[in-house]
This record gives C-alpha cells, structure tokens and sequence, in this order.
C-alpha cells in the first residue's frame, strides 16, 4: 500500500509540473491557459447492478416455517457523478488536467420474517467511489462561442464504504464527445463518455458510467 502511495504522489507532482514547464516555453498568444469546471453526471449503470434484492414477501406466508427468515438489501440512494477538473491549454487544440470524480450509493440491509417484518435493526451501508484521473483534452472544432472536443482519463479509482471495506483499481474514463458553450471566462459542457473501472472480472467498481454529464467552467 505504501509503495501505491508512493507511486501515485510522484505522478501527481509531474502531472502538476507540466503546466508550469508550458508555461515558461508555451504560446502566448492563447488568452486563456488555466480552466476549472464542476459538474455533474448520472449513475445508470450503478442503478441497473445496485438494485434491492428479491423481496421476501410470499403469497402464503403461513405456509412456511414459524422460524423462516429472509435477508434483504433496501431502500437505495444514488448521489450521482459529482467531479471537479482543472486544465491547463498546451495549445489550442490540446489540454492536459487532473480530474476527481466522486459517486455514493446508499442502502440498508436486514432480516425479515415470513410475513416480511424486519425482525433486525436495519444497518446502514454507506459506499463511496472516488477516481482521481490524469486527463486530456483534444479540440478539433473551434468557434467564437462554440466547442467540440474529445478526451481521455486515466488513473485509479478509490472505493470505501463505512463497514470497513477498501479496494483499489484501475480506472479509464473515455470521453466520447464534448460540447463547449460560452465566450470568455464562464460558460458550459454537455459531455457523452464512459467510466470504467475494475481490479479484476470479479471487482468491477464501475462499468460504463457517467454516460452523460454537464458541468460549468471558468478560465483565465
């Protein structure tokens, strides 16, 4: 874990030291160099794979056993995509950033009787995703108050939750297609992608995610 750590502050420092290096050596003539942006985006596919469990609830309940009990997950919660960027424009065409991208999904689980009555006090689960991604930008159209770009993300995705549990994995967020809207220093974007990101075939934290997402930027 330590050696993870350590791997990961070094890559951080020499992303962060790009913009500095470019900015020394870089075309001056581009009147906006640094951009940040929040945003928000959805969380389909996490609504179709975390979803409650069969209910327990029987037709005829008197038919089974005095002593029957049924485990269920319930009553889930979705934050949605919440992510914040920063940018800095190596040219007009090209951008380079870092990106953190946090989701949480909510439920409870407990213990039901054959009439289904929660028989145990309910716990409460709390997960977390957290993505810290290298990103780049690429603008291949360009007007006055309108721009299309594409883009890539990768680095690791963080899960945790409040039972204790923690797990690391790769992670690639594709960004498909963006749509800029603004003149000068505020405006908006409309973004189709995906974010993915797994350990294994059997820890798949994210799979195709954040398929749409908008956010708001400022640039100087």
């Amino acid at each position: 874990m330590r050696r993870v750590t350590k791997v990961v502050l070094v890559l951080i420092m020499t992303w962060l030291a790009i913009p500095t290096a470019f900015c020394q050596n870089g075309n001056s003539s581009l009147d906006h160099r640094h951009s940040v942006r929040i945003g928000w985006g959805d969380m389909l596919s996490e609504t179709v794979i975390f979803r409650p469990s069969l209910s327990g609830e029987w037709v005829t309940p008197d038919a089974l056993p005095e002593n029957y009990r049924h485990d269920e997950t319930f009553d889930f919660g979705y934050t949605g995509h919440i992510f914040a960027e920063y940018q800095y424009s190596v040219s007009k065409v090209t951008s380079l950033g870092i990106q953190a991208d946090l989701e949480g999904i909510f439920w409870k689980k407990g213990t039901f009787d054959r009439y289904h009555n929660l028989i145990s006090p309910a716990t409460k689960v709390r997960n977390w995703d957290l993505d810290l991604l290298f990103t780049a930008r690429f603008t291949y159209f360009d007007r006055p108050w309108v721009r299309l770009y594409s883009g890539l993300g990768v680095g690791a995705l963080f899960a945790f939750d409040n039972q204790g549990e923690f797990g690391i994995a790769p992670a690639i967020n594709l960004n498909l297609i963006g749509a800029e809207v603004g003149k000068g220093p505020w405006g908006g974007s409309l973004e189709l992608g995906a974010l993915n990101a797994a350990a294994n075939t059997r820890a798949i934290y994210q799979f195709f995610t954040r398929i749409f997402s908008f956010s708001v930027y400022y640039k100087w």
